[in-house]
């Protein structure tokens, strides 16, 4: 091991031992009897972070720190060769509970699943019961504890320990780990208020208890969560813990009503975890839900192109072939003055060029009417999946998607893949417009009755519209209005609109434009 490696210990093991020393002694308020068992043990996460974070190297300074604090802070009663024993013991279970924590494979030291919070909270249980069973049979063997308490001792060491694992460890390894910390919002100040005003309505209405009172912190400790994900809820946690404990100095003196409110603290702990936990899931299912359209429009461009590039190339072959041949032959007749020979030779020119504009009907009709696969489509539930697959998106292009289906629209005969590939079309072309001019706006996706049994879909942005230029009675196809466009956006969405036997319009303005398909309501499902 390098010298530069062994300083780097040293100093992060003295920084933890003074760190250690000065959490014990902040907490130690309302201990029990002179044995020193405490509601509130933050030391325990502290340790139990270390370890997770710099391992076995730094087991030995968390074998020595409750030694350590019991001489600062506790003045123990115990014999000293007990007195170690019981350091060694709680120290090393500490450090087991790091070390585990460690192997737990799939734990993310970022609490971004559920599963993280509960691996946590099952280490401190496990944890906290363990060291409160090694304490109560030293003070036992001591002398210092009667048969009687040991319920209550091993029960009191626990809920501390418990506590101190659930607020100090989050916050410990998601400072170290989390990547970029959460920048503070708008709504902060008022978190804050209400956070405070929960404690003083908790701690200073004499006419309820505080146990009654307790779940008013949920609220601020829940809106943090939801804001800020698991950095937000173990911040707050912490707020909270020693809002308590100002707040039962304050209101219960001497009274051990501590205790139970720690345990109710308990439950809001994990609680406010498995919330910031819950919204971090949320984060990541809908960054992968973007890393994957993006990687499907990408690869639907490409597979598209060069589908119609090879097709092309294959049928236009031949026509291109004999076109060059049969202009060789005129050229040559003519040169040699066959006309007869010339003649024929351009009269082989023009069928070639009649065939050739046939094979690229041919391949304009095959694209337009592609096969479909109708079902009947409900269009509020359509709607809904299109909303939930680009709502974040255009969240991030301050645009605003609004669904807004009239009533007793009634279902479509239509294919379920190509409608949704038509409304992801236009909702896209109205939010990168409205981004186009710089501000924020808005997309509205309507559903309406018409007549003749159809249904019209508006899709209506409130952008620039369309330049006075852009034929929008019969938008020419490759196109575009945008600088990277492709072009074919719109032609998509038309030739889908035709292959149900409906119909496209655009109207546009200078504030915004609105594309519609009137699509049968009923038809055969074939």
């Amino acid at each position: 091991m390098s010298a530069k490696s062994t300083t780097r210990q040293w100093l992060i093991g003295l920084g933890f031992l003074a760190a250690y020393v000065a959490l014990d002694y902040v907490s130690y308020v309302k201990p029990y009897r002179d044995i020193g068992i405490t509601p509130w043990n933050p030391p325990a996460g502290i340790a139990i972070a270390l370890i997770f974070l710099e391992g076995l190297p730094l087991v030995p300074f968390v074998l020595v720190a409750p030694f350590v604090a019991d001489l600062v802070v506790r003045n123990a009663q115990i014999p000293f060769p007990l007195d170690v024993l019981s350091s060694v013991l709680v120290g090393g279970t500490f450090a087991a509970a790091g070390l585990g924590l460690q192997r737990i494979k799939q734990f993310d030291p970022r609490f971004r699943s559920l599963r993280d919070v509960l691996a946590l909270a099952a280490v401190a249980v496990v944890t906290a019961l363990t060291a409160a069973s090694i304490l109560v049979t030293i003070f036992f063997l001591a002398g210092l504890l009667l048969r009687d308490e040991i319920g209550i001792v091993i029960w009191s060491s626990a809920v501390g320990d418990i506590i101190g694992i659930l607020t100090v460890v989050p916050l410990v390894l998601l400072w170290r780990t989390y990547r970029p910390w959460p920048a503070l919002g708008p709504w902060m100040p008022l978190q804050l208020l209400a956070l405070l005003c929960a404690l003083v309505i908790i701690f200073g209405y004499q006419d309820a208890s505080a146990f009654q009172l307790f779940y008013l912190l949920f609220l601020p400790v829940l809106w943090v969560s939801l804001s800020y994900g698991p950095p937000g809820a173990a911040t707050a946690l912490v707020a909270v813990q020693i809002g308590i404990v100002i707040g039962a100095e304050i209101r219960f003196g001497a009274d051990p009503g501590f205790s139970a409110l720690q345990v109710l603290m308990i439950a809001l702990a994990i609680t406010g975890l498995i919330v910031g936990a819950i919204v971090a899931e949320r984060e990541d299912a809908a960054a992968r839900l973007r890393d994957q359209q993006t990687a499907l429009n990408r690869t639907l461009r490409i597979r598209s192109a060069g589908e119609i590039a090879a097709t092309i190339a294959h049928e236009m072959k031949q026509p291109l072939t004999a076109l060059a041949t049969y202009s060789g032959i005129a050229s040559k007749a003519l040169r040699d003055g066959d006309t007869q020979l010339a003649a024929k030779a351009i009269g082989k020119v023009e069928s070639e060029s009649q065939r050739a504009a046939t094979v690229l009907t041919g391949i304009r009709d095959l694209l337009r009417q592609g096969a479909l696969n109708k079902s009947v489509v409900d269009l509020a539930k359509a709607f809904a999946q299109i909303s939930d697959l680009l709502r974040a998106d255009l969240a991030k292009r301050s645009v605003t998607l609004s669904i807004e289906p009239s009533e007793h629209v009634p279902p479509i005969s239509a294919d379920p893949v190509q409608l949704q590939q038509a409304l992801h079309n236009l909702i896209i072309n109205g939010a990168e417009s409205i981004e186009s001019a710089g501000g924020k706006g808005r997309v509205i996706v309507r559903a309406m009755t018409v007549g003749n049994g159809r249904v019209r879909i508006e899709v209506s942005d409130s952008g620039p519209g369309f330049p006075p230029a852009y034929d929008i009675s019969d938008p020419p196809p490759f196109t575009s209005t945008k600088a990277e466009g492709s072009g074919i956006g719109l032609t998509v969405v038309r030739s889908i609109a035709e292959a149900h036997s409906g119909s496209f319009h655009i109207q546009s303005s200078a504030r915004g434009a609105t594309v519609s398909l009137e699509i049968p309501a009923t038809g055969d499902l074939a």
